[in-house]
């Protein structure tokens, strides 16, 4: 396949704004239309002559090749479904969704298919987190015996009443464990695989939702491997994320996809970086505006296509981290 491949946006809200960005920066890639319910432009949008938009995916007139699902977490199966019937590849923004029958039913309907499903963790992409994955793979590190990860963010009361939906379990799928941490849950899976088992202790501390805003879970793994994970959206003001790897050679503790120490028997700091790079992270708020990670997510989707090819990260791939919370969700101790 040669050419631009053209997309369609599923969903409008402020994610959808990261990848109209992310897509006018890569060559071979278009925007030409969007699906909203309402038929709203998303804000970044300021001529909106230059793009078809629609109610449904199957109102859309223009030609394209691919979607980007950027609707509410457990909306995702849905327009992938569609999408899947119509012979569109799709690019879900994370999490894949918010159970294993819809993940399920979406990776069957796009292999059936024969369409590409990609997931948008473009963390695995960021700063040092490729060169912690080779290393590991690698065996560098010695045998791992704990690591600890904590994603303490905060969100205000407007970033849940602006949309209600945020904080439930039916739409949001939970909270911070589902939204914010996730990213940080598909690197522990990345890197360390899915834990042979998990409790977990939630609690509902300062937020007035459904789920939870803070919660902590202890991962046991079968090799003996230790992890803990804490996940919040009521931490003020939010915190960078934090993962200590702690293992037979020594330690490593990363900050915001940056390793900020390094004590490895024997081995240099791969990297050598001494600040942290002044990347997006989440802690006090959601808007995105370096895009560089996102494009390296819809230049790997492109080539896949392309190429007829896995994305790098796949719906198996992307799926772990959704277990993972699901697990944690279900294994908890303190009901609230």
């Amino acid at each position: 396949m040669s050419g631009k491949i053209r997309f369609v946006i599923i969903g409008t809200g402020n994610i959808a704004n990261a990848y109209i960005s992310a897509v006018e920066n890569i060559r071979n890639a278009e925007t030409v239309a969007f699906v909203s319910r309402t038929k709203k432009y998303p804000s970044q949008v300021t001529d909106s002559s230059k793009y078809e938009i629609a109610a449904e995916l199957t109102d859309i007139k223009s030609e394209y090749e691919a979607v980007i699902i950027c609707t509410p977490n457990g909306l995702h199966h849905i327009s992938a479904l569609e999408a899947a019937r119509l012979g569109k590849h799709v690019l879900c923004e994370k999490p894949l969704d918010i159970t294993i029958e819809s993940t399920s039913s979406m990776i069957a309907a796009c292999r059936s298919a024969k369409v590409k499903l990609a997931v948008a963790y473009q963390r695995r992409y960021s700063s040092d987190n490729p060169v912690i994955k080779k290393m590991l793979l690698e065996g560098k590190l010695g045998k791992v015996y704990s690591v600890d990860l904590s994603v303490k963010n905060y969100r205000d009361e407007s970033y849940y009443s602006n949309a209600p939906y945020r904080g439930t379990y039916s739409i949001d799928g939970g909270g911070p464990f589902i939204q914010q941490a996730v990213h940080y849950i598909d690197l522990y899976a990345w890197y360390f695989g899915i834990p042979e088992k998990i409790t977990s202790h939630l609690s509902k501390l300062h937020h007035n939702i459904e789920a939870e805003d803070y919660g902590i879970a202890i991962c046991s793994h079968s090799n003996g491997m230790i992890g803990n994970i804490i996940a919040s959206s009521a931490i003020k003001p939010g915190f960078p994320a934090r993962m200590e790897i702690h293992t037979s050679k020594g330690t490593v503790i990363m900050e915001n996809d940056i390793i900020t120490l390094w004590s490895i028997e024997g081995i240099e700091n791969p990297t050598q970086k001494s600040s942290l790079a002044q990347k997006h992270t989440g802690a006090s708020n959601p808007f995105v505006n370096d895009t560089a990670n996102h494009e390296l997510i819809i230049s790997d989707f492109i080539d896949s296509i392309k190429e007829d090819r896995e994305p790098l990260i796949n719906g198996e791939s992307g799926e772990m981290a959704t277990r993972i919370v699901l697990d944690i969700y279900r294994n908890n101790q303190t009901p609230f």
